[in-house]
């Protein structure tokens, strides 16, 4: 684990610190939410902000990782900095609406609001251009690195935008549940509908390829060692497919009106 921190901090000290810096945030919104009992949408209103920041840090410190064989190339300290700037102004985006007892996303009830979460979709689409260019870097640079770790980052970063992409089917819908308005009953902490479609998992399922393609590449290419080759990237290609299909099966579920989990 120590290791692990000391690659996050090689690779971007600033997106190192950002990650901390989220952790303790998430820290303070679960503070404010035990004695803050305001509710949105039928769930705590720092439930949301505490979900943001703890998936902010996971999020800065896979890139910090991914930036590290990247070291040399000119853009990527600048690929840092907007990369944290625009993950510190979603935080406090979030947490200024909770404070205020009102939705963060998808809130357009006052010009305020509206600006607000127009501001959130600026920032997401900056960040968006930003990932694109890591995923420029893995593709341009030749790198000291692993092949099929390489394929497996790419990959990642591919679905990573897809997920992105469905976070913009969100804001042209206004929502995120399909079948009614958003609120209701969720499963317990993700609060993901459970009656009704719900765009955030497949959102969700393609984010976290960030982090779990990368990680199965790494994992084939340490344990398949006594493999060739072409037998670990046909393993990697197979996860990666079979990652993609849930990633549209779930997608497609939203959009039939049907929860993940009914209950």
């Amino acid at each position: 684990m120590t290791d692990l921190f000391h690659n996050i901090r090689l690779g971007s000290p600033l997106l190192h610190f950002t990650g901390w810096a989220h952790l303790a945030l998430a820290v303070m919104f679960i503070l404010a939410g035990a004695f803050d009992p305001t509710q949105v949408y039928g769930v705590n209103v720092w439930l949301k902000p505490i979900k943001f920041a703890l998936s902010i840090a996971l999020y800065v410190w896979t890139i910090a990782l991914m930036l590290a064989p990247l070291a040399t190339w000119p853009p990527t300290p600048w690929l840092a900095r907007g990369i944290a700037l625009t993950m510190f102004a979603e935080i406090i985006s979030i947490a200024l609406q909770s404070a205020r007892g009102v939705p963060s996303h998808f809130n357009n009830t006052t010009p305020f609001d509206a600006s607000v979460f127009g501001f959130m979709g600026l920032m997401i689409l900056l960040n968006s251009l930003l990932v694109f260019g890591v995923f420029l870097g893995y593709v341009w640079r030749d790198l000291a690195l692993h092949p099929l770790l390489i394929s497996g980052i790419r990959t990642g970063l591919v679905l990573f935008m897809i997920g992105s992409l469905i976070g913009v089917i969100m804001v042209v819908l206004q929502g995120h549940t399909i079948g009614a308005g958003d609120g209701g009953p969720g499963l317990p902490f993700l609060n993901w509908s459970t009656l009704h479609g719900d765009l955030r998992i497949a959102h969700a399922v393609g984010l976290h390829a960030l982090q779990i393609i990368p990680l199965a590449a790494w994992w084939i290419s340490t344990r398949m060692q006594a493999s060739s080759r072409t037998a670990q990237a046909l393993t990697l290609a197979a996860l990666s497919v079979a990652y993609l299909g849930a990633l549209i099966l779930t997608l497609r579920q939203a959009f039939a009106g049907k929860p993940l989990i009914k209950m």
